[in-house]
């Protein structure tokens, strides 16, 4: 796997619980997945469809395709997948702020893409993404070199369950003829999809 240059010889990295990546200072989705909505729906004790009418949306995103080894074939695939909906304000609708404290209601069971954070393919095989997110996220290569380092095969490995994760998403929406009401089928009945749909 190549690594952009700066994450090749490693990183120091420590969230600092600023709250800037689930805040309307990040830009992107949040997506969710089958795992996701089994573990967050379960502690919020909702059914998946209540879960997904209070919290979730559709959007379309060009998925990279992974082969078995989950390097890219340098194909994309446009597919519906389900995000949080995030509120008015952008922030995530889990972000909790009180005063300078700034936490996660579902911390245990955040969504994995965020349990990955900042160790994403795309931030780490970018030197220009990298580069942005360095200046953004003061967890990462902080002036206090007194923080857990990363070495480059660990990051290697936290990119690859990324990559897996939507790898296997993209062999369980080829399944469903990338049908997204198919391949979850709370979402069938609910007037907030049919209407982006």
């Amino acid at each position: 796997m190549k690594m952009c240059t700066s994450a090749s010889q490693g990183i120091f990295f420590q969230c600092t619980k600023c709250g800037k990546c689930c805040s309307n200072s990040s830009e992107g989705f949040i997506f969710i997945f089958w795992e996701d909505i089994k573990k967050i729906s379960s502690q919020l004790n909702l059914s998946y469809k209540e879960f997904a009418k209070k919290y979730l949306t559709i959007t379309k995103y060009n998925f990279p395709i992974w082969d078995e080894n989950l390097e890219e074939l340098t194909a994309h695939k446009a597919m519906e997948t389900l995000a949080l909906d995030f509120g008015v304000d952008q922030n995530c609708i889990f972000l909790i702020e009180n005063g300078d404290f700034k936490g996660c209601k579902v911390y245990k069971n955040r969504p994995k893409q965020c349990k990955l954070y900042p160790f994403w393919s795309i931030v780490m095989t970018s030197e220009r993404n990298f580069r942005y997110h360095e200046k953004f996220c003061p967890g990462i290569n902080p002036k206090n070199s007194a923080v857990p380092f990363f070495h480059p095969e660990t990051i290697e490995k936290l990119i690859k369950i990324e990559r897996k994760i939507e790898h296997n998403y993209y062999l369980q929406m080829k399944k469903n003829d990338f049908d997204l009401f198919r391949m979850y089928p709370f979402l069938q009945n609910l007037s907030k999809f049919r209407i982006n749909k």
